[in-house]
């Protein structure tokens, strides 16, 4: 509790009277750009890897970072999320971030997982080790749960596909799906790369993303003139 209290007194005392503009503002509505679906796990903070500011981001996290398909009976926390974020909050790019040395993708490679709950989360991810075992293995280093991790990042994107809210902002041009992996060890963010077929820094697929649509990426060498 003191570690609580410590973070609790520096926010109070350094970081708050920074924030009372930017919280006053955001008081009665938000309007995140993104959606960031991603692992429970401690080490992946999204706001630190982004940079973002309250109200940029609309995070959801579960273990394992799974995306339910829309005909699975899973409850209903996870789909209520992707629904909100889409209708409601009208997100214009979903991120699935993956990470490395994650205990899900441990527990889906290991024995049976006693704890009901948590098995029964899991058993979602099942029929993608299935199939990811009969592809064969990723053409990159790591170890087996790494690698697992990585491909489960990517098939959650066909999941969210299996939402008619998704299909039907993608069809319009108004959403992005995206596949991104965390390397804690390394503290970099990687994204997925059709054009590549594997995972190139994050940055580099964001920058080349937006040139492809005529966009100046940002850079940060750049001084203002």
């Amino acid at each position: 509790m003191k570690r609580l209290l410590d973070g609790l007194e520096r926010y109070e005392d350094m970081v708050r009277p920074y924030d009372l503009e930017r919280f006053a503002a955001l008081a009665k509505a938000q309007s995140p750009h993104t959606m960031f679906i991603t692992c429970a796990d401690s080490r992946v903070v999204p706001d630190r890897m982004l940079g973002s500011n309250p109200g940029e981001i609309f995070v959801v996290r579960n273990v394992g970072n799974l995306v339910p398909t829309l005909d699975v009976d899973a409850g209903s926390s996870v789909p209520a999320a992707i629904s909100f974020g889409i209708a409601a909050l009208g997100v214009r790019d979903i991120v699935v971030c993956g990470h490395s040395d994650c205990g899900g993708m441990k527990a889906l490679l290991g024995d049976p997982v006693e704890e009901f709950h948590l098995r029964r989360w899991l058993e979602l991810a099942r029929p993608d080790v299935a199939q990811w075992r009969g592809l064969g293995r990723e053409p990159e280093p790591g170890p087996e749960h790494d690698q697992l991790s990585r491909w489960c990042a990517r098939r959650q994107l066909d999941h969210l596909e299996t939402y008619p809210g998704v299909r039907a902002a993608r069809e319009r041009g108004d959403l992005r799906l995206h596949a991104w992996w965390f390397d804690i060890a390394a503290a970099r963010m990687m994204a997925w790369s059709p054009d590549a077929g594997r995972y190139v820094p994050a940055r580099d697929a964001l920058s080349a993303a937006l040139r492809e649509r005529g966009e100046a990426p940002h850079d940060p060498a750049a001084q203002p003139g």
